[in-house]
């Protein structure tokens, strides 16, 4: 590939991150709450909502499960999906760091915005979404190496990031939007 054509390329790639970035960091903090709320039970919320129990323990009717149940893909799928994106860019950025290295990134970046959203009270602090996220981070760490296992070298890889990134990170966060 030209230099000319590999430096439109990456600007591209980094511009499209830097949006994610955006559009994550708006999607996290995007709902304050009056009171800080914290979940350390693994699994805890994730079961709530697939069972379409009340999280606060009360007695739930038909409509309020089902509408837990919905929340409870939305939940998850966002969650996976959110931080999916991560991870590729992760390892297309740091193709040489090992892949635990790279997964170790979205953890990180989770449990980062996990106590921003308990200190400042911007969204809820759960470790259902840490797991979450961290599953769809690593996630996208494999299926970026896997791509590259299948083209062969970076440079394509990261050629077709940036080509496909911009439409399915659109589509991806429109579905988000819809279903909340």
């Amino acid at each position: 590939m030209k230099k000319k054509s590999r430096i439109v390329r990456d600007a591209a790639l980094y511009a499209v991150f830097a949006l994610y970035l955006l559009l994550l960091l708006l999607i996290l903090f995007r709902q304050h709450h009056e009171t800080r709320s914290l979940n350390l039970v693994p699994l805890r919320s994730v079961l709530q909502y697939i069972t379409g129990a009340d999280p606060l323990g009360g007695e739930t009717s038909a409509v309020q499960a089902q509408f837990l149940q919905g929340l409870a893909l939305s939940n998850l799928l966002g969650n996976l999906v959110l931080f999916f994106p991560l991870g590729v860019y992760v390892k297309l950025f740091w193709e040489r760091l090992p892949l635990w290295g790279c997964m170790l990134l979205p953890v990180g970046a989770s449990l980062v915005v996990e106590v921003l959203q308990f200190i400042t009270a911007w969204g809820v602090a759960d470790i259902d979404d840490l797991l979450l996220n961290a599953i769809g981070g690593a996630l996208g760490v494999l299926v970026c190496q896997g791509v590259y296992r299948l083209l062969g070298s970076w440079d394509k890889a990261r050629t077709l990031a940036a080509v496909t990134a911009p439409v399915a990170g659109a589509a991806f966060f429109a579905i988000l939007i819809w279903m909340n």
